[in-house]
């Protein structure tokens, strides 16, 4: 890391430092004592998790390794010169890293992928989050697993006609995952912006209706996703489409209710009330009128996740930073 990037680093994760204890000083003592204890008891186990998960991600940093991934799976890459590869990392938090590479095909077209590189502190956090939170005990945590119902799950979901990035190649011995570039912006990046402007903007009802019409279709084909985070969701103007792109927990169980509580619950995250009703009621009327859910058990999930939105609004805050900036700003402060 040069002497600049390192500065502009710095001052970033001081921002990141101050916000983060500000949420901290909101939640509740009860909530807190509950992460604390988890956080004691687990240690070694997390801390093992994010040595290991920082030496995988400095290894996929490594040029040669992500040519080696496109020679290897040269049919997948149709076209596309390996030599050509630039690596750029973009921001997620510490369950898995992600990339786009950057390529160039021999007909001299440019196109870029998205990489995502499963990390065994993503696995910590799916099999313990359920013991300091609401969120839903997951079935097959593993990271192996993770990796194995994303692919799937990705495929199953594009045969029904259900926008998510195609999946392009993976290896399954690393749990590294490559798939379409998807060019657009987040719906949290989005419900940020109508936070700030405290009003929606021209367009933006469109992306809370398509967003509630995707998982309304996501969950009528038998499919629940579990994290329903607007980050995890890409609004694509071009086509009027919301892209669901994190699938790693999605299953056949039945997890309706939390799907929309657990979106809904980042209205009150990014906007006030004066906004937040009616982006709610968009949401919830778009989801009926493609299909039925009981808005009582909504309410009732909404109102357990309540006294987490200053722990989410801290997840949102460590997602802007990329695993190796974590890193990076944990060690360096």
């Amino acid at each position: 890391m040069t002497a600049e990037r390192h500065e502009k680093l710095r001052r970033r994760f001081a921002i990141f430092r101050t916000k983060f204890l500000e949420s901290v000083r909101k939640v509740r003592p009860r909530v807190a004592l509950r992460i604390l204890a988890g956080i004691v008891i687990f240690f070694p186990w997390m801390a093992t998790s994010i040595v290991v998960s920082f030496f995988k991600v400095r290894h996929w940093r490594k040029i040669k390794t992500c040519r080696e991934f496109l020679r290897r799976h040269a049919l997948a890459f149709d076209g596309v010169d390996p030599e050509t590869l630039t690596v750029e990392s973009v921001s997620g938090g510490l369950s898995n890293s992600n990339q786009i590479w950057h390529c160039q095909k021999s007909s001299g077209e440019k196109t870029r992928y998205f990489v995502k590189i499963f990390l065994v502190a993503g696995s910590f956090w799916a099999k313990h989050l359920n013991l300091v939170s609401p969120f839903p005990a997951i079935y097959g945590g593993k990271t192996h697993e993770r990796f194995t119902v994303d692919m799937v799950s990705r495929v199953q979901l594009t045969e029904l006609g259900i926008p998510v990035p195609r999946l392009v190649a993976y290896d399954a011995v690393e749990k590294v995952m490559v798939t379409d570039y998807i060019e657009g912006e987040s719906v949290d990046s989005i419900l940020e912006r109508i936070g700030e402007n405290q009003a929606l903007g021209p367009g933006d009802e469109a992306v809370i209706r398509q967003a509630a019409i995707g998982l309304a279709r996501i969950h009528r084909a038998g499919f629940s996703l579990i994290d329903t985070q607007p980050v995890n969701c890409i609004w694509v103007p071009v086509e009027q489409k919301v892209y669901f792109t994190d699938l790693e927990f999605c299953g056949r169980q039945d997890k309706r209710v939390w799907d929309i509580g657990f979106f809904l619950c980042f209205l009150a995250v990014r906007l006030s009330d004066s906004v937040r009703q009616q982006v709610r009621n968009i949401f919830l009327e778009s989801y009926r009128n493609e299909h039925r859910i009981d808005l009582a058990k909504v309410a009732e999930a909404g109102a357990q996740l309540q006294e987490y939105m200053p722990v989410f609004q801290a997840v949102l805050d460590i997602r802007r930073f990329t695993p190796e900036e974590l890193f990076e700003g944990l060690i360096s402060s």
